[in-house]
């Protein structure tokens, strides 16, 4: 049985402009994670089935190895303090924060293991070289407009509780507060399959970015209501 310690920051208020009420969402902030879930949240990106797509992770070595550097990220978000889940039971996880929010030196050296223990640095120098082709990115974009945006670094849902809707409740935690603070929500997918299924939940195409033989990023938005 897993284990997981969460902090209610407090309850969101998003408008459902279809029919006109207003419920509340709680942003539950995950404070500490088993290693066990942090794992699974790593074998569920890097063992993804892209059902014939080519996704980034074919940048790695193996899909083992992206697993790998998920792990790194999601033990980076925790230390950041930007890793949220829809309940105590930990359907859904989604790591957001706000641009120009700082990232604490110990959060960061989280990011650099996961980065140094799934690549080598020959690896790492051509994921650098792969990346740079497709060409600037949202974030990149709208740091040099100097516009500010939540950015999703990362929403997974358990296997467990897949296609019972959690997905929406998750992501809608980071549009209650895009709607808070007035700022459009953005994020990035590898996958045609995984664009459709924001661009259902309200998001827009913002851009495709095409690195060639491993596959597309896609980049959307959600401007507040």
């Amino acid at each position: 049985m897993s284990i997981v310690f969460f902090r209610i920051c407090g309850k969101l208020w998003l408008e459902v402009a279809n029919h006109k009420t207003v419920r509340s969402i709680r942003k539950m902030q995950v404070e500490k994670l088993e290693e066990s879930e942090i794992q699974k949240i790593g074998h569920a990106f890097g063992y993804y089935d892209y059902k014939g797509e080519e996704g980034l992770v074919s940048c790695y070595r193996s899909q083992e190895a992206a697993a790998v550097y998920i792990n790194g990220y999601v033990r980076m978000t925790l230390k950041g303090k930007f890793l949220y889940s829809t309940s105590e039971k930990g359907e859904a996880y989604i790591a957001y924060k706000l641009s120009g929010q700082k990232i604490s030196f110990g959060a960061a050296m989280e990011l650099a293991k996961g980065f140094f223990q799934s690549m080598n640095l020959k690896e790492l120098v051509r994921f650098l070289k792969i990346v740079s082709k497709g060409g600037p990115d949202l974030k990149d974009k709208m740091n040099k407009e100097k516009k500010p945006y939540i950015y999703v670094g990362m929403l997974c849902v358990t296997e467990k509780y897949q296609g019972q809707g959690f997905m929406r409740k998750a992501l809608e935690m980071a549009f209650a507060e895009g709607n808070r603070l007035h700022v459009p929500v953005i994020l990035d997918t590898d996958a045609k399959s995984k664009c459709d299924k924001y661009v259902h939940l309200g998001m827009q195409l913002a851009g495709v970015r095409d690195f060639g033989e491993h596959g597309k990023l896609y980049d959307l938005i959600k401007y507040p209501d």
